[in-house]
């Protein structure tokens, strides 16, 4: 059984505050791990912001299959992050996280409990139109996903603080996703 969306995110949650702790530890923590990390959060964000439409109307099985392969990365992830707990902290310090992990991934933690989504405005809701909404780093020049946009073939819009909307036809919006994660996140390594 596939974990819920929101359980990634949690998840997701708990392995960020994982890797801050071990970086205040000092302990090396290589870039892809930081990219794998963003992508993954990208993706989750991605899947998220279909919610109901992609339950409801069955999404394509591509996007449940990128569900699937974000569950495989994060527990790769988790599992890696993990090892480097115990080798810099102790079983118990990983057992520590290791729980906090398995909470947040049941939806049992309010500390890492996801806001809830806010739904995405003034995109038509036609069934060869799709859609996601994403938080903009701080520092990303919106000139520059402005090009993406354009070279994409996808429609955006900023919507309040730093959220990004994104529309289009399917390819185009997958294709938007990815460039916009090399851009800002840099390329994942993961397999």
């Amino acid at each position: 059984m596939m974990v819920s969306l929101d359980g990634l995110l949690a998840g997701w949650m708990v392995l960020n505050d994982l890797l801050g702790a071990l970086k205040e530890r000092e302990v090396f923590i290589p870039d892809l791990t930081f990219a794998d990390l963003r992508n993954s959060k990208m993706s989750i964000e991605y899947l998220r912001s279909f919610g109901s439409e992609m339950r409801s109307e069955g999404q394509c099985d591509a996007d449940t299959q990128l569900q699937i392969e974000m569950e495989n990365k994060i527990q790769r992830l988790r599992s890696t992050l993990m090892v480097w707990a115990e080798e810099n902290g102790g079983v118990k310090y990983r057992n520590t996280w290791e729980a906090r992990f398995d909470a947040a991934m049941e939806g049992k933690s309010k500390k890492y409990k996801p806001e809830p989504q806010v739904p995405i405005s003034d995109i038509p809701r036609d069934k060869q139109v799709d859609f996601f909404r994403i938080r903009l780093p701080e520092d990303v020049p919106v000139e520059v996903v402005s090009e993406i946009a354009e070279d994409c073939g996808v429609n955006i819009s900023l919507d309040g603080e730093r959220y990004l909307q994104v529309s289009g036809k399917k390819d185009c919006i997958r294709d938007a996703m990815k460039k916009l994660g090399q851009v800002f996140y840099g390329e994942s390594r993961m397999k």
